[in-house]
């Protein structure tokens, strides 16, 4: 029996160790998770920014598509071009297409931006598990010190 009273100091002390690694270890996965979340979010803001070029491209041709429509029309019922009421139309046919690309635009800046923003906010949560974990390990040691100090004491 005196073997093992005169071992619980050390045994303390491993298993303070083994509690530190451990804390490491979860700090580390804690930033791994953090920086996978960070990469897959960034990916959605490239999509997201890819999708909205695409759709404000489709937007622009389906507008150029309607103004054709209408310089046909004027001009199969007889209409000179440049008639003050068609000019009208066509200015503001224009105008409303590059209102909706531009809305389309914006909308996919604004979803990429959170996104981004989301990816920001993975890798800070990965850092301060990961300083946590540190922090955790030091605290793990720390116990473990004073406990079997007070168990070597009592020995």
């Amino acid at each position: 029996m005196p073997f093992m009273a005169a071992a619980i100091p050390y045994i303390m002390v491993a298993a303070a160790a083994v509690g530190a690694v451990a804390a490491v270890q979860q700090g580390r996965a804690a930033k791994a998770a953090g920086e996978y979340n960070a990469r897959v979010a960034e990916q959605n803001a490239q999509y997201a920014r890819e999708q909205s070029a695409l759709q404000a491209q489709q937007a622009d041709r389906e507008g150029r598509l309607r103004l054709g429509a209408i310089r046909a029309a004027h001009g199969a019922s007889g209409g000179a071009a440049a008639e003050g009421s068609v000019i009208d139309v066509l200015g503001d046919v224009a105008s409303q297409n590059e209102l909706e690309r531009q809305d389309i635009l914006y909308r996919g800046a604004a979803l990429a931006g959170g996104f981004q923003g989301t990816a920001n906010l993975d890798r800070m949560q990965g850092r301060t598990g990961q300083t946590t974990g540190y922090l955790k390990a030091g605290q793990a040691l720390l116990d473990g010190a004073s406990q079997s100090y007070k168990a070597y004491q009592r020995v």
